[in-house]
């Protein structure tokens, strides 16, 4: 009900009964008796719906044209001029008490209304310090994940180049051997007489050994790649490089041999020329390897897709493709050293990767919700802070 509305009815209850007392007979004493009493329906309506102000100017209001009635109404005994005069203070207890506890509901209800929004308040207050702390938790978590994988990457780093060193030279001095034990087979082959011996005796077992060795020397260089990338790394701490740059010229790589087996590299960029504090060479390796593995995924005709966005201080890029996907049960081992889904791999690529990222602040995940296809996400931070407080200090830039 509007306030209108409300103003309408006080007014017409008050106008209509003073009307009706000076209208109706001065003998009929118990109308006015009656009519003398509806006089508090918009006294305490007035009071009710606008407080003890409201109230006490009503009842006035109605004293005022009630009084020369009350002077000059009738004559019974017991409407005399004080007992009329009581009832029109009655008018003015009745209004100004309907109206305090009016405006004394009112005030419980606003202040019940105001706890119940501070309540609210601190539940939502509570509920979002809750969700920063499970978000600040995840972080620690992820955080102390990451230190725990770095220290066990550097002590297989350290493993690894030892390891690497000892079989690398031994592995030359046999495919060396191989080799001239294979060109010594050759020519003893021409220079005997015909028929006294032939290439179809020959089981190609030389080759085998070549190419074999050739294969275990790739892996050693992998363990030499990888046991490289701190030490390289820290060489390069002042080094920048273009992302969409070294996508570019990364895919201009395997451009060849994609097209060859049918897939397409589509490169999805909404940002160009996104600056990053990593060397260029290291930025190429890391997509080099997730170009690979994506192709080994997709197999032939299909497509990887690569896109580069800005969020926040981060340069977005995300690199899918249409393969099978990796199993569930294999995600959350995929950047562990030496662990791989295919039969042929080292294990070493993506640990490779994540090391590269995570050394300037970066990250790399496995996005599930693109299943069954791969969707890895990386983010690449800006140039940092400390470099830019550095080239200050230094008179750099």
């Amino acid at each position: 009900m509007t306030k209108g509305v409300r103003i309408g009815i006080v007014a017409f209850f008050a106008i209509g009964v003073t009307v009706a007392h000076y209208v109706i007979s001065p003998d009929a004493s118990g109308t006015h008796e009656l009519l003398q009493r509806v006089y508090y329906i918009p006294i305490v309506l007035a009071g009710l719906w606008f407080g003890c102000r409201w109230g006490l100017i009503t009842a006035g209001l109605i004293s005022i044209a009630y009084f020369p009635h009350a002077l000059h109404g009738w004559h019974m005994p017991h409407t005399t001029l004080p007992f009329r005069i009581l009832e029109m203070v009655m008018f003015h207890v009745i209004g100004g008490l309907t109206g305090f506890l009016s405006e004394r509901e009112e005030a419980a209800l606003d202040a019940e209304k105001e706890a119940r929004a501070q309540e609210q308040s601190a539940r939502l207050g509570r509920e979002q310090a809750y969700e920063r702390l499970r978000e600040r938790t995840e972080e620690l978590f992820t955080l102390e994940e990451q230190l725990r994988r770095s220290d066990r990457l550097a002590a297989l780093g350290r493993l690894s180049a030892g390891f690497a060193h000892e079989i690398r030279n031994p592995l030359a001095s046999i495919k060396t051997s191989v080799e001239i034990l294979r060109d010594r087979w050759r020519h003893e082959c021409q220079e005997a007489p015909e028929g006294a011996s032939g290439e179809d005796d020959d089981p190609d077992f030389y080759e085998i050994l070549i190419e074999e060795t050739e294969r275990l020397n790739k892996t050693v260089e992998r363990f030499l790649e990888f046991a490289r990338q701190e030490k390289n790394q820290s060489e390069d701490v002042r080094a920048t490089c273009l992302v969409d740059e070294a996508i570019r010229k990364t895919r201009d790589l395997l451009i060849h041999e994609a097209e060859k087996r049918g897939i397409e590299i589509r490169l999805e960029f909404s940002e160009e020329s996104v600056e990053v504090p990593y060397a260029e060479p290291h930025i190429r390796q890391v997509f080099l390897n997730l170009l690979l593995n994506a192709m080994d995924a997709v197999g032939k005709n299909g497509w990887i897709r690569v896109g580069l966005a800005r969020k926040a201080e981060f340069a977005m890029v995300s690199v899918e493709d249409s393969g099978p996907g990796i199993r569930a049960d294999m995600a959350s081992r995929i950047f562990e050293p030496f662990f791989s889904t295919r039969d042929t791999g080292t294990g070493l690529g993506l640990s490779i990767v994540d090391r590269i990222i995570s050394s300037k602040g970066g990250r790399i995940r496995l996005d599930q919700t693109s299943l069954p296809s791969s969707r890895f996400c990386l983010e690449f931070p800006y140039r940092a802070e400390e470099e830019d407080s550095f080239a200050r200090e230094v008179g750099v830039g």
